[in-house]
């Protein structure tokens, strides 16, 4: 039992496996749409190949028998592995504003709530800068993505 729960202290064993569950949901969130086939199948596709390729690379190191134990947590670690944790909360809170209030409306405010999350310097001028900068990169990337690309984003559900 010890030497199964090693295998997900090796980085390319836990790495694949999180890559390969990762397309998955990617691929299975794709649809017959023309939209859908074009960029979501070819990201699933390039997941899949690269946690193939981790655990491929973890079944031959376990053939040759080193297994590599490298994902380990210090002390020091703790605070980095908190604000992961806070991140995930923040893409979570994310989706569902994604999904009320729509693409341009959610993603300003992720920006936004996550730059100023990690900025050392809590002050207004630090969280009225980190709204400018969120703000002007999503107006760069409105410009870019829907007048160059043509990429079509969510809408919001509540609003139409």
């Amino acid at each position: 039992m010890t030497k199964f729960l090693n295998m997900f202290r090796d980085s390319d064993f836990a790495t694949g496996l999180l890559l390969f569950a990762i397309a998955t949901l990617s691929y299975s969130g794709t649809g017959d749409n023309m939209k859908d086939w074009v960029f979501p199948l070819m990201a699933a596709y390039t997941l899949f190949f690269i946690s193939i390729v981790f655990l491929v690379k973890f079944a031959l190191n376990v053939m040759n028998g080193k297994l590599v134990i490298d994902l380990t947590l210090t002390r020091e670690q703790v605070p980095s592995v908190i604000n992961v944790g806070f991140f995930c909360f923040f893409v979570l809170c994310y989706l569902f504003v994604l999904f009320a209030f729509g693409f341009w409306i959610a993603s300003p405010l992720l920006l936004w709530v996550s730059i100023a999350y990690f900025n050392p310097d809590k002050s207004v001028f630090s969280f009225s800068e980190s709204l400018l900068i969120s703000l002007v990169a999503c107006g760069v990337a409105y410009v870019v993505f829907t007048h160059i690309f043509y990429v079509p984003f969510p809408q919001s559900r509540l609003f139409g």
